[in-house]
């Protein structure tokens, strides 16, 4: 993302930049657009209907898009190149920067995607095939080639020089990196090093020798933990051969982070697939597809409870009292095994675990989940022993074997539960699957057929 300074404009309230743009005046939206941050805009085009957003994208403009560009989806600015003449088009296309603009073109249909590009001049289309080169969620498929970068044989005064002739070209001039003759990094400079130095120095003096990079191939995300990690305001991308490819900067890792966070909450809660748009702007089609594939394997994993209290049915008959316990025990399991499920997942997105912690990670989620179950089935057992009802509990039972039965169950649903919750996760990682896709929904599925097995077996063995 660009670092266009908008540090002297004021907050503008939403509502009034979306009664400016519902006017259709093109006179006030030109003036909100001068007067409004972009991603106040942003957020009032997702609160926009339909209809009304495209009425506004087509007498948006050229000068407002060029401005606005990055902080629309994809689609709305493509509805609105379309529209263009070809010289405003190209406009448009050459005020992003280079991985704004390739953020755009990984976005738009691939059979579209040739044509914007023949509107780009050639260092600007060159540039734009290289990194188009790498795949979206990739280190590369992220980065800007817009750095700034100094040889190694440089003097302060030569060094900025060199930087003055880029200053309107690189996205970060706090961040000065040194490289060799073959473009390998060497270390890196601040601004004021070279500000407060003496001209004559070598810049070989002032830099320091940090050399963290990140591959190109690699994902995203794991750029961004490296940027939050090192507290880093931008992260070199680098090639096979250690050359220096372009950086990630640190707006774009945040973005990154959203976006991943994003996704593995949905996914956690059972939601697949990708929307590029604000929950308003996604068709409710969209949404029921994302949904309906886990909502449907589930129902019918579900099943296997039924068939488990089916195949139990005389239990309950004779012991009506374990169906008044039968729902606890089951929705503690799925409560303690999300929450397992939760811790792992999070450490593991946040670069604090990997597969080879398995057996650490099943020792300490059972420590707990022992701990927690034991707590709550001593609680149960002692209402149950002390503070039940008169006459729920009859024929040949006593209060106290019942305390046994649900109590030992709860402290082994919780146990098992909490280990299935740190197990799935690692395992899903170990055979290349996303973690969170085996999260929330699955795991309270699953527990509650192991609940049932649980419940109905202590209580067969408990009862004779």
């Amino acid at each position: 993302m660009g670092e266009t300074d908008y540090n002297s404009r004021e907050p503008v309230d939403v509502e009034a930049i979306l009664e400016a743009l519902e006017s259709g005046e093109a006179d006030q939206i030109v003036a909100i657009a001068k007067e409004a941050h972009p991603g106040d805009v942003e957020v009032a085009f997702e609160r926009l209907e339909d209809e009304d957003r495209e009425q506004i994208l087509d007498q948006l403009p050229a000068e407002v898009l060029s401005v606005w560009a990055d902080y629309l989806p994809a689609s709305d600015v493509e509805h609105r190149l379309n529209t263009l003449p070809e010289t405003e088009r190209r406009e448009v296309l050459e005020s992003l920067s280079d991985d704004e603009l390739v953020d755009f073109l990984q976005e738009v249909d691939e059979e579209d995607r040739g044509q914007y590009i023949d509107l780009l001049d050639a260092e600007t289309r060159q540039i734009s095939e290289d990194l188009l080169k790498y795949p979206e969620e990739t280190a590369g498929g992220r980065m800007t080639k817009a750095m700034a970068v100094v040889p190694e044989h440089l003097t302060v005064k030569q060094a900025l020089d060199v930087l003055e002739a880029i200053r309107e070209e690189a996205e970060l001039l706090s961040r000065i990196y040194v490289v060799d003759q073959h473009q390998r990094i060497l270390g890196k400079l601040r601004l004021r090093d070279l500000a407060f130095s003496k001209w004559a120095t070598p810049i070989r003096e002032l830099m320091d020798s940090d050399q963290i990079s990140v591959h190109a191939m690699a994902d995203q995300e794991e750029a961004a933990q490296m940027i939050a990690r090192y507290d880093l305001m931008a992260l070199p991308v680098v090639d096979d051969e250690g050359r220096l490819l372009g950086v990630i900067t640190h707006d774009d890792a945040l973005e990154i982070l959203e976006e991943e966070s994003t996704e593995d909450m949905e996914r956690i809660s059972g939601i697949g697939g990708q929307s590029d748009f604000a929950y308003l702007q996604t068709p409710a089609l969209t949404h029921f597809r994302r949904r309906f594939g886990w909502v449907l394997t589930l129902a019918f994993l579900a099943l296997c409870s039924g068939f488990v209290l089916h195949s139990h049915e005389h239990v309950l008959t004779q012991y009506y009292i374990l169906s008044l316990y039968l729902p606890m025990v089951v929705a503690a399991g799925g409560n303690t095994g999300t929450q397992s499920a939760t811790m792992v997942i999070r450490a593991m997105s946040l670069g604090e675990l990997d597969t080879r912690e398995f057996w650490r990670v099943i020792w300490k989620e059972g420590r707990i989940g022992f701990l927690l179950g034991t707590l709550l089935g001593l609680f149960v057992a002692l209402q149950i022993q002390f503070l039940m009802p008169p006459g729920l509990i009859t024929g040949s039972l006593s209060a106290w074997s019942v305390a046994l039965v649900v109590g030992t169950s709860l402290m082994a649903q919780v146990l098992t539960s909490t280990l299935i919750g740190a197990a799935l996760p690692i395992g899903a990682k170990k055979v290349k699957l996303d973690p969170a896709v085996v999260a929330s929904p699955a795991i309270t599925t699953i527990v509650d057929v192991s609940g049932s097995i649980i419940y109905f077996t202590l209580a067969g063995m408990i009862f004779g």
